[in-house]
Protein backbone atom coordinates (compact mmCIF):
# COMPACT_ATOMS: atom_id res chain seq x y z
CA UNK A 1 0.00 0.00 0.00
CA UNK A 2 1.10 3.13 -0.58
CA UNK A 3 2.24 5.77 2.10
CA UNK A 4 0.33 8.28 1.15
CA UNK A 5 -3.00 6.14 0.86
CA UNK A 6 -6.15 7.19 2.52
CA UNK A 7 -9.18 6.04 3.41
CA UNK A 8 -12.54 6.70 1.65
CA UNK A 9 -15.51 8.39 3.54
CA UNK A 10 -16.97 5.17 3.23
CA UNK A 11 -14.20 3.02 4.66
CA UNK A 12 -13.60 5.39 7.15
CA UNK A 13 -17.13 5.25 8.07
CA UNK A 14 -16.94 1.54 8.52
CA UNK A 15 -13.99 1.41 10.66
CA UNK A 16 -14.86 4.71 13.17
CA UNK A 17 -18.51 3.35 13.32
CA UNK A 18 -19.45 6.85 12.23
CA UNK A 19 -22.06 7.08 9.62
CA UNK A 20 -21.06 8.68 6.43
CA UNK A 21 -24.41 11.41 7.01
CA UNK A 22 -22.53 12.28 10.66
CA UNK A 23 -19.18 12.54 8.97
CA UNK A 24 -20.57 15.07 6.93
CA UNK A 25 -22.34 16.69 9.89
CA UNK A 26 -19.06 16.81 11.73
CA UNK A 27 -17.48 18.22 8.77
CA UNK A 28 -19.44 20.99 7.82
CA UNK A 29 -19.25 21.73 12.27
CA UNK A 30 -15.75 21.77 12.28
CA UNK A 31 -16.05 18.82 14.99
CA UNK A 32 -13.88 16.41 12.44
CA UNK A 33 -12.40 17.30 9.29
CA UNK A 34 -11.50 14.76 6.65
CA UNK A 35 -7.78 14.75 5.59
CA UNK A 36 -8.32 16.01 1.80
CA UNK A 37 -11.24 16.83 -0.55
CA UNK A 38 -11.28 16.62 -3.66
CA UNK A 39 -12.31 19.95 -5.46
CA UNK A 40 -13.47 18.62 -8.18
CA UNK A 41 -15.65 15.51 -7.29
CA UNK A 42 -16.13 16.85 -3.48
CA UNK A 43 -15.08 13.53 -1.99
CA UNK A 44 -13.48 13.20 1.51
CA UNK A 45 -10.88 11.23 2.18
CA UNK A 46 -9.22 10.42 5.57
CA UNK A 47 -5.93 9.61 7.23
CA UNK A 48 -6.23 6.17 9.14
CA UNK A 49 -4.70 8.38 12.39
CA UNK A 50 -8.29 10.28 12.29
CA UNK A 51 -9.87 7.01 13.57
CA UNK A 52 -8.29 7.66 17.01
CA UNK A 53 -9.81 10.70 17.07
CA UNK A 54 -12.87 9.39 15.70
CA UNK A 55 -13.18 7.18 18.53
CA UNK A 56 -12.56 9.84 20.95
CA UNK A 57 -15.21 11.76 19.57
CA UNK A 58 -17.71 9.00 19.44
CA UNK A 59 -17.28 8.48 23.13
CA UNK A 60 -17.84 11.90 23.82
CA UNK A 61 -20.47 12.46 21.77
CA UNK A 62 -22.29 9.39 23.72
CA UNK A 63 -21.52 10.74 26.85
CA UNK A 64 -23.93 13.28 26.04
CA UNK A 65 -21.40 16.32 24.53
CA UNK A 66 -23.29 18.44 21.87
CA UNK A 67 -21.95 19.39 18.33
CA UNK A 68 -20.80 23.12 19.83
CA UNK A 69 -18.90 21.53 22.47
CA UNK A 70 -17.45 18.98 20.52
CA UNK A 71 -16.14 20.93 17.92
CA UNK A 72 -14.72 23.64 20.99
CA UNK A 73 -12.94 20.71 22.25
CA UNK A 74 -12.00 19.05 18.30
CA UNK A 75 -8.70 17.90 17.72
CA UNK A 76 -9.38 16.22 20.90
CA UNK A 77 -5.56 16.59 21.98
CA UNK A 78 -5.83 19.10 25.13
CA UNK A 79 -6.33 16.64 28.14
CA UNK A 80 -6.39 19.23 30.49
CA UNK A 81 -8.97 20.94 28.60
CA UNK A 82 -10.79 17.28 28.36
CA UNK A 83 -10.74 16.63 31.99
CA UNK A 84 -12.05 19.68 33.12
CA UNK A 85 -15.03 19.27 30.69
CA UNK A 86 -15.59 15.76 31.56
CA UNK A 87 -15.59 16.74 35.18
CA UNK A 88 -18.19 18.87 34.51
CA UNK A 89 -20.61 16.00 32.40
CA UNK A 90 -19.71 13.90 34.79
CA UNK A 91 -21.65 15.90 37.27
CA UNK A 92 -24.72 17.17 35.12
CA UNK A 93 -25.07 13.03 34.98
CA UNK A 94 -24.68 12.39 38.15
CA UNK A 95 -27.50 14.63 39.27
CA UNK A 96 -29.74 13.26 36.12
CA UNK A 97 -28.83 9.81 37.33
CA UNK A 98 -30.34 11.06 41.10
CA UNK A 99 -33.36 13.09 39.63
CA UNK A 100 -33.95 9.53 37.95
CA UNK A 101 -33.69 7.51 40.76
CA UNK A 102 -35.85 9.90 42.50
CA UNK A 103 -38.59 9.28 39.66
CA UNK A 104 -38.03 5.45 40.00
CA UNK A 105 -38.87 5.66 43.81
CA UNK A 106 -42.07 8.08 42.80
CA UNK A 107 -42.67 5.63 40.25
CA UNK A 108 -42.55 2.49 42.98
CA UNK A 109 -44.52 4.94 45.56
CA UNK A 110 -47.66 5.04 42.81
CA UNK A 111 -47.71 1.98 42.07
CA UNK A 112 -48.19 0.63 45.54
CA UNK A 113 -50.87 3.12 46.30
CA UNK A 114 -52.75 1.14 43.01
CA UNK A 115 -52.41 -1.99 44.70
CA UNK A 116 -53.44 -0.59 48.32
CA UNK A 117 -57.45 0.20 49.39
CA UNK A 118 -58.37 3.71 49.01
CA UNK A 119 -58.84 4.74 52.71
CA UNK A 120 -60.90 8.05 53.34
CA UNK A 121 -58.81 10.99 56.01
CA UNK A 122 -61.72 11.65 58.40
CA UNK A 123 -62.77 15.45 58.52
CA UNK A 124 -63.29 17.02 61.42
CA UNK A 125 -64.87 20.70 62.04
CA UNK A 126 -63.29 22.74 65.39
CA UNK A 127 -63.01 26.08 66.37
CA UNK A 128 -59.23 27.41 67.02
CA UNK A 129 -58.77 29.93 69.78
CA UNK A 130 -57.07 33.19 68.90
CA UNK A 131 -53.61 33.01 69.07
CA UNK A 132 -49.74 34.94 70.33
CA UNK A 133 -47.43 34.00 67.74
CA UNK A 134 -43.86 34.98 66.53
CA UNK A 135 -44.20 34.80 62.50
CA UNK A 136 -41.91 35.18 59.95
CA UNK A 137 -43.45 35.46 56.51
CA UNK A 138 -41.35 36.00 53.26
CA UNK A 139 -41.53 34.66 49.34
CA UNK A 140 -39.70 31.66 49.26
CA UNK A 141 -38.84 29.08 45.70
CA UNK A 142 -40.98 26.52 46.14
CA UNK A 143 -43.23 25.21 49.44
CA UNK A 144 -40.08 22.88 49.56
CA UNK A 145 -37.84 25.32 50.40
CA UNK A 146 -40.22 26.05 54.03
CA UNK A 147 -37.35 25.46 56.09
CA UNK A 148 -35.49 28.70 55.06
CA UNK A 149 -38.58 30.80 56.88
CA UNK A 150 -38.30 28.50 59.86
CA UNK A 151 -34.59 29.25 60.12
CA UNK A 152 -35.00 33.21 59.95
CA UNK A 153 -37.75 32.71 62.78
CA UNK A 154 -35.80 30.61 65.30
CA UNK A 155 -32.65 32.96 64.84
CA UNK A 156 -34.88 35.81 65.04
CA UNK A 157 -36.92 35.40 67.73
CA UNK A 158 -34.19 35.63 70.93
CA UNK A 159 -33.22 38.48 69.65
CA UNK A 160 -36.71 40.15 69.31
CA UNK A 161 -37.14 39.56 73.23
CA UNK A 162 -39.94 36.78 72.30
CA UNK A 163 -40.42 34.15 74.25
CA UNK A 164 -41.57 30.13 72.89
CA UNK A 165 -45.26 29.46 74.74
CA UNK A 166 -45.13 26.47 76.83
CA UNK A 167 -46.81 23.98 74.69
CA UNK A 168 -46.50 25.99 71.00
CA UNK A 169 -48.26 25.27 67.89
CA UNK A 170 -45.93 24.99 65.01
CA UNK A 171 -48.30 26.44 61.78
CA UNK A 172 -47.00 27.03 58.17
CA UNK A 173 -49.30 29.33 56.19
CA UNK A 174 -49.81 29.71 52.55
CA UNK A 175 -51.11 33.36 51.37
CA UNK A 176 -51.19 32.16 47.48
CA UNK A 177 -54.72 32.78 46.35
CA UNK A 178 -53.98 29.33 44.11
CA UNK A 179 -51.10 27.17 44.07
CA UNK A 180 -47.90 28.79 42.94
CA UNK A 181 -45.04 26.55 41.11
CA UNK A 182 -42.65 28.95 42.54
CA UNK A 183 -42.00 32.29 44.62
CA UNK A 184 -44.31 31.05 47.23
CA UNK A 185 -46.11 33.56 49.87
CA UNK A 186 -45.54 31.30 52.77
CA UNK A 187 -45.67 32.13 56.76
CA UNK A 188 -44.18 30.11 59.57
CA UNK A 189 -45.68 31.05 63.06
CA UNK A 190 -44.88 30.04 66.41
CA UNK A 191 -46.77 30.56 69.72
CA UNK A 192 -45.35 32.88 72.11
CA UNK A 193 -45.96 33.56 75.86
CA UNK A 194 -46.46 37.10 75.33
CA UNK A 195 -46.86 40.03 72.77
CA UNK A 196 -43.27 41.09 72.06
CA UNK A 197 -41.94 44.41 69.65
CA UNK A 198 -41.56 43.65 66.23
CA UNK A 199 -38.03 43.08 65.17
CA UNK A 200 -36.50 43.20 61.46
CA UNK A 201 -37.46 40.17 60.70
CA UNK A 202 -39.58 38.61 63.27
CA UNK A 203 -43.48 39.81 63.82
CA UNK A 204 -45.26 39.74 66.88
CA UNK A 205 -48.92 38.52 65.43
CA UNK A 206 -52.45 38.15 67.26
CA UNK A 207 -53.89 35.59 65.04
CA UNK A 208 -58.19 35.92 65.71
CA UNK A 209 -60.54 32.50 66.42
CA UNK A 210 -60.77 30.73 63.14
CA UNK A 211 -62.87 27.73 62.24
CA UNK A 212 -61.48 25.37 60.53
CA UNK A 213 -62.20 21.92 59.33
CA UNK A 214 -59.32 19.68 59.35
CA UNK A 215 -57.57 16.33 58.75
CA UNK A 216 -54.62 14.43 59.80
CA UNK A 217 -51.76 13.75 57.53
CA UNK A 218 -49.59 10.48 59.32
CA UNK A 219 -46.54 10.21 57.71
CA UNK A 220 -44.32 12.22 54.81
CA UNK A 221 -45.48 15.30 53.38
CA UNK A 222 -46.23 14.18 49.56
CA UNK A 223 -48.90 12.09 51.41
CA UNK A 224 -50.86 15.76 51.72
CA UNK A 225 -52.99 15.40 48.03
CA UNK A 226 -55.36 12.28 49.65
CA UNK A 227 -56.22 15.06 52.54
CA UNK A 228 -56.54 17.59 50.70
CA UNK A 229 -59.03 15.72 48.53
CA UNK A 230 -61.43 14.52 51.37
CA UNK A 231 -61.29 18.22 52.62
CA UNK A 232 -62.66 19.56 49.15
CA UNK A 233 -65.14 16.99 49.17
CA UNK A 234 -66.53 17.77 52.93
CA UNK A 235 -66.16 21.12 52.19
CA UNK A 236 -68.58 20.82 49.46
CA UNK A 237 -70.54 18.69 50.96
CA UNK A 238 -71.07 20.62 54.13
CA UNK A 239 -71.89 23.83 52.53
CA UNK A 240 -69.03 25.67 53.46
CA UNK A 241 -66.44 27.75 51.82
CA UNK A 242 -62.41 28.38 51.88
CA UNK A 243 -62.42 31.64 53.78
CA UNK A 244 -58.89 32.48 54.20
CA UNK A 245 -54.99 31.04 53.54
CA UNK A 246 -54.98 27.34 54.47
CA UNK A 247 -52.25 26.00 56.67
CA UNK A 248 -50.75 23.38 58.70
CA UNK A 249 -49.93 22.87 61.86
CA UNK A 250 -46.80 20.38 62.62
CA UNK A 251 -47.49 17.90 65.59
CA UNK A 252 -44.74 15.68 64.95
CA UNK A 253 -41.95 16.25 62.33
CA UNK A 254 -38.46 16.40 61.46
CA UNK A 255 -37.74 18.70 64.21
CA UNK A 256 -38.83 15.85 66.59
CA UNK A 257 -37.72 12.81 64.82
CA UNK A 258 -36.33 11.61 61.34
CA UNK A 259 -38.50 8.78 60.90
CA UNK A 260 -41.27 10.53 58.56
CA UNK A 261 -43.06 7.36 59.08
CA UNK A 262 -43.71 9.06 62.51
CA UNK A 263 -44.57 12.72 61.40
CA UNK A 264 -48.02 13.81 62.05
CA UNK A 265 -49.29 17.10 60.81
CA UNK A 266 -53.02 18.75 61.03
CA UNK A 267 -54.01 20.22 57.36
CA UNK A 268 -56.40 23.23 57.90
CA UNK A 269 -59.29 25.06 56.04
CA UNK A 270 -60.11 28.00 57.25
CA UNK A 271 -63.83 27.93 56.38
CA UNK A 272 -67.54 30.01 56.29
CA UNK A 273 -70.68 29.11 54.94
CA UNK A 274 -71.10 28.97 51.55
Amino acid sequence: MAPDRLLTIGEFSRLSQLSIRMLRHYDEHGVLRPTRVDEASGYRYYAPELLQVARRLRALRDLGLGVAQLAELAPFEDTALLRAVLLVQRERLATEAAAAGARLNDADHLISQLEERTMSTPISRRTLPARTVASVRGIIPTYADEGLLWQRLMVGLPAAGGRVAQQPLAVAAFHDEDYAEHDADVEVQLDVAAPFADAADVQCVEVPTTEIASGMLHGPYDGVGAVMEDLGAWITEHGQTIAGPMFNIYLVGPQTTPDSSRWLTEVCVPIAPA
